[in-house]
């Protein structure tokens, strides 16, 4: 078989991290330095997947700033297909079809940062003569558990608890499963759709859904500053760090970042490029995006600084 193509989903307009959204779609939000979903294109490559796409639809001139306009990412080429409406998850694969080939692709969630098996995924679904596998995670290991598996049979027997509520474990769907081109018989031919819905359509008509279920493994939604804060704190530990990163990784502090030799830095403390924290300034457990301003005597704890003006003072907690 070839190798399968993989779509990102990367348009939504995450609202919990704004301001930060403001100023950057969340997918390509700054961690450690690197864009966020730069990370799932990392993890899919390494899974050894083939052609890759993602949608947009906030800021869609962002990424191009990103990618280049000739979209590329790590000499590979990077098809984008723009939701003027947000098309949901269902309606996003369909409206990026042409890029997804005749075989099972390879779906992420864009705004998660995970270091789980995709190339296990891959191998148990072909294997499974199922209609899609989906990559789960036990219950209380963050995020809503609203699936059931039968890790007996590796099916899933309920979703949303519309089918078999009582059946099963439940457990938590990550956001990225591999999936038959079947599932477009199932997705209306316009507007937007979840691609749930198009699984729970099938399931009811006998069709099968497979899971697997990763109990080791990072798995983090940022969608808010705290734990934001936290996937910082993680990649602060190289050994924390996940494998499919290719190359050295970057200092916490850029090396065009300006730092004060009277400053005080403690904690995590992520520096941007270009940014600057002045004289006598306090900086502690915070991210300081590219180009932001910490000015001199100000006193900076567990936020994030956007850089959309300078910080002065004493600031505590949030995004500033």
């Amino acid at each position: 078989m070839s190798a399968p193509a993989a779509f990102v989903l990367a348009a939504g307009l995450g609202t919990r991290l704004a301001p930060l959204t403001d100023l950057l779609p969340k997918p390509l939000v700054p961690l450690f330095h690197k864009p966020l979903v730069t990370y799932a294109l990392d993890a899919l490559i390494a899974a050894g997947c083939g052609d890759l796409s993602l949608n947009t639809h906030h800021l869609p001139e962002k990424f191009f700033e990103v990618f280049g306009k000739d979209p590329s990412y790590r000499d590979r080429s990077l098809r984008l297909f723009h939701e003027t409406l947000l098309l949901d998850t269902g309606g996003g694969i369909r409206n990026a079809r042409p890029a997804l080939g005749e075989e099972a692709f390879l779906l992420h969630n864009g705004d998660i940062l995970a270091d789980l098996p995709l190339a296990d995924l891959i191998s148990k679904h072909r294997g499974s003569g199922c209609l899609a596998t989906l990559l789960l995670r036990p219950e209380g290991s963050g995020g809503k558990a609203n699936v059931r598996f039968d890790p007996d049979t590796n099916r899933i027997t309920d979703l949303r608890g519309l089918m078999a509520p009582g059946s099963g474990i439940p457990v938590i769907y990550t956001g990225i499963a591999m999936i038959e081109p079947e599932i477009f018989r199932w997705i209306p031919v316009e507007g937007p759709y979840s691609v749930v819905d198009a699984l729970l359509e099938a399931m009811r008509t006998g069709h099968q859904v497979a899971g697997m279920l990763a109990v080791e493994g990072l798995w983090m939604d940022l969608g808010t500053p705290s734990s934001y804060l936290e996937a910082h704190r993680i990649f602060a530990d190289p050994s924390r760090r996940p494998r499919y990163v290719s190359g050295e990784w970057d200092s916490a502090i850029a090396r065009s970042a300006t730092v004060h030799p009277s400053a005080r830095l403690s904690g995590m403390v992520c520096i941007g490029a270009g940014a600057a924290v002045g004289k006598g300034a306090v900086v502690s457990d915070s991210v300081i995006w590219p180009g932001a301003v910490i000015e001199p005597g100000a006193c900076v704890t567990g936020c994030v600084v956007s850089g959309r003006e300078p910080v002065r003072g004493v600031v505590e907690g949030g995004v500033v």
